[in-house]
């Protein structure tokens, strides 16, 4: 046999067809491989499915606690309601606020006291309430927790235990950092109250913040 100008014997030309069908049939092979291992992609990825979106709202390990504060049931016993009022303030998810909020006159039992209120003085009782566990978990909100708070004063009377204690909230809130800031944001609010006799709460609690700064300052 002859190719161009050099001349193969026959052997050599049966070791040339062999290699070269060696090669072919390899080629072959990988294709199919190739082909197949696309077919078995293709297949996995339209029996996959699709991955549904977690709400962030309600994944961020809460709800337990929230079910507990909400949910009317028997068998929840005031310890596990101060568990989940306390844990729910650890947890500082902004959406637990106004759980807490409707828990502002919710007092402990196992830690009730003889007197209905809370001495800021009684340093016992300063940080984190005991009593009143809401009002602990709502200061670790600090400013968050604010705007609810003062719906609070605006909305009910001065002597009930929610607009008492909302009132010593707002006061460990400034307390952190500057009492003053807090006078004035209650007097601004007050300035900015639609809420019938709103306005009047609000300026009697920033005058009783300006009473304890006096104190606080002496």
């Amino acid at each position: 046999m002859k190719i161009g100008n050099i001349q193969f014997n026959r052997p050599a030309v049966i070791i040339i067809t062999a290699i070269f069908a060696l090669i072919c049939s390899v080629w072959i092979a990988r294709v199919k491989v190739s082909s197949q291992d696309i077919q078995t992609i293709k297949n996995t990825k339209m029996s996959e499915k699709p991955k549904e979106k977690k709400d962030n709202n309600n994944d961020d390990g809460i709800q337990e606690y929230i079910d507990i504060l909400t949910t009317t049931r028997e068998n929840v016993t005031s310890s596990r309601k101060v568990d989940a009022i306390k844990r729910l303030g650890n947890a500082n998810k902004k959406r637990a606020i106004p759980v807490l909020i409707k828990y502002l006159d919710y007092e402990d039992p196992s830690l009730r006291r003889s007197e209905n209120s809370i001495d800021i003085t009684d340093r016992d009782d300063i940080f984190p309430t005991k009593c009143f566990p809401a009002v602990g978990s709502l200061v670790q909100f600090g400013n968050e927790a604010l705007p609810y708070l003062v719906r609070v004063l605006e909305e009910e009377s001065l002597d009930s235990m929610r607009s008492k204690n909302a009132s010593i909230t707002i006061q460990f809130i400034f307390i952190r950092g500057n009492m003053m800031e807090g006078v004035l944001y209650l007097e601004k609010a007050a300035s900015e109250s639609k809420i019938p006799n709103g306005s009047e709460r609000l300026l009697a609690a920033a005058q009783e913040m300006r009473k304890l700064l006096s104190n606080v300052q002496k």
